[in-house]
């Protein structure tokens, strides 16, 4: 029997209105979760939101065991309960493998950043900001050209004083990268009244939209906070991913966290290197794997360690003092002091333009009461001359000769170059630059050229031992580009790397340079 059309049309409405109000319950508990009210709970100790200090400064004089509990005495910002945070917590309980592998990566380094934040009084907190910026991995890159543990972009990092180049990337550099961090951060929570959220925010989308976000909501301290604003979704989740994270770290075994021992000393140490080295020679004198010294001093593209860069050099601890007991004799091999025969026409400035030392170190040296210089007069310069010498150091039974390498590679002329800062840079003489790019030093530099770069380096070599350099794929590098500078065929360079012909390089990719 067939069912009659006004049942069959009742059933219809009955589930239309159903339907309806299933959606409606659902909205209903949706904004219900959105609008659920958020606590807070200020650690006793040390915080008052928005308007604190955190006084972590204290904490150098209290002795910890374990590096872990002076993170945790040093959690500045408030305790927060919040549905976005749990949804973050849930996600690195589902990802531990990649927090593993990213405190594993930042046991070289967390001392020195802890220490860093230490003395600029800044929140523990921000040592972990690197684990979600980057899962402390120094060769990270993001298609914003963001790259390092700190994630900086170009722009911020100019703005800041971390150098980029061919040769080297402060921003790759854990010293130089974590001082400008500390002091971006310091600025924002300056500029946001002390709001440490919302320098935190500013991290990640910049202070500008931050602002506008304010802005528009209205916000004053007191009346309304990060969680009122609206922001880009990446920020939204990268403040309560960090809180999220610091919860984890406050009490790891609530969350099935075995954290590893971290002793709160250094393993590692900064020593300051006057001369120029390469990471060969540096890992022969220090009995220290090359691959660690690289992964220890991220900031380098290349095989060789100029100080012009960057002068400190970051060592295990238990090696430094073997390293300087044979770096002190190696010198003595290979550098003599330059002097300088005062001819007509010479001043002081001419003279520091001429071998890219300052003037104030010319007169330092000689003990110049003023910048009166006369003819015959000899000056002492800051500078070494490599001696062409034969001799060797016997290292491990091993004897090393001494060997002049020279890599002629590409400077890429960027914003505000020039001569006499190419030439600072890259530790050559200004004469000798010019004289390599056939040019004068009137000549004007346009961004994009190409500048050619002669690196003459002593360097230690066994016998029928092939030298192996290294070189850290940047943004915007290409094969040719690597090729050229190392003076090594395209071919061999992808060959020696397994890499094809027709594949793309990655920024962040360790390429072996086999001469």
């Amino acid at each position: 029997m067939m069912p009659r059309f006004d049942n069959l049309l009742s059933g219809y409405m009955l589930f239309r209105n159903l339907k309806h109000l299933v959606i409606i319950i659902l909205c209903a508990c949706f904004i219900s979760s959105c609008n659920q009210s958020i606590s807070y709970k200020r650690p006793q100790l040390l915080a008052n939101f928005g308007s604190f200090e955190c006084n972590t400064n204290k904490l150098s004089k209290v002795n910890y065991s374990n590096i872990w509990n002076k993170i945790r005495n040093g959690f500045c910002l408030d305790t927060v309960h919040s549905p976005r945070i749990d949804k973050e917590i849930k996600w690195f309980m589902n990802n531990k493998a990649f927090l593993y592998r990213s405190i594993e990566r930042a046991k070289p380094y967390l001392y020195h950043v802890v220490r860093e934040l230490e003395k600029n009084n800044l929140p523990f907190e921000l040592a972990l900001l690197p684990i979600v910026e980057s899962g402390y991995q120094p060769y990270a890159y993001s298609p914003s050209k963001a790259a390092g543990i700190w994630q900086f972009i170009p722009p911020t990092a100019r703005e800041y004083g971390i150098k980029s180049n061919w040769w080297y990337d402060g921003r790759r550099d854990i010293l130089r990268s974590t001082k400008a961090a500390s002091h971006f951060l310091r600025d924002m929570h300056r500029h946001f009244k002390k709001d440490w959220l919302l320098a935190i925010a500013s991290y990640n989308t910049g202070a500008g939209m931050v602002g506008r976000s304010i802005k528009k909501a209205n916000y004053t301290i007191g009346n309304k906070t990060f969680w009122d604003l609206k922001l880009p979704r990446e920020t939204e989740i990268y403040v309560p991913k960090l809180i999220a994270l610091r919860d984890i770290i406050s009490n790891p075994s609530a969350y099935n966290i075995k954290l590893p021992k971290i002793a709160n000393e250094p393993k590692t140490n900064f020593i300051s290197v006057k001369y120029p080295i390469d990471f060969y020679t540096i890992s022969i004198l220090s009995e220290t794997d090359e691959k660690i010294i690289k992964q220890l001093n991220p900031g380098f593209n290349a095989w060789y360690f100029l100080p012009s860069m960057q002068s400190k050099l970051l060592l295990p601890i238990d090696k430094i003092k073997l390293f300087n007991i044979r770096y002190k004799k190696l010198i003595k091999l290979i550098y003599s002091k330059k002097v300088h025969l005062v001819s007509k026409g010479d001043t002081l400035s001419r003279i520091s333009r001429n071998y890219n030392v300052s003037i104030k170190s010319i007169k330092v040296l000689n003990n110049l009461k003023s910048d009166l210089i006369i003819i015959g007069q000899k000056l002492k310069l800051p500078v070494e001359q490599v001696n062409n010498t034969s001799e060797g150091i016997i290292i491990g039974g091993k004897n090393y000769k001494i060997q002049d390498k020279t890599i002629t590679y590409q400077h890429i002329v960027k914003r505000y170059d020039n001569w006499y800062k190419i030439a600072r840079n890259y530790n050559v003489n200004l004469k000798n630059l010019l004289a390599w790019n056939n040019a004068d030093i009137k000549a004007t530099l346009k961004v994009s050229q190409k500048i050619s770069i002669n690196m003459k380096a002593p360097i230690l070599t066994a016998k029928k031992e092939q030298m192996q350099l290294r070189y850290v794929v940047g943004i915007g590098d290409t094969v040719n580009q690597i090729s050229t500078g190392f003076g090594v065929s395209r071919q061999k360079l992808l060959s020696d790397n397994g890499i094809k012909a027709s594949k793309y390089l990655t920024a962040g990719k360790d390429l072996m340079i086999i001469k």
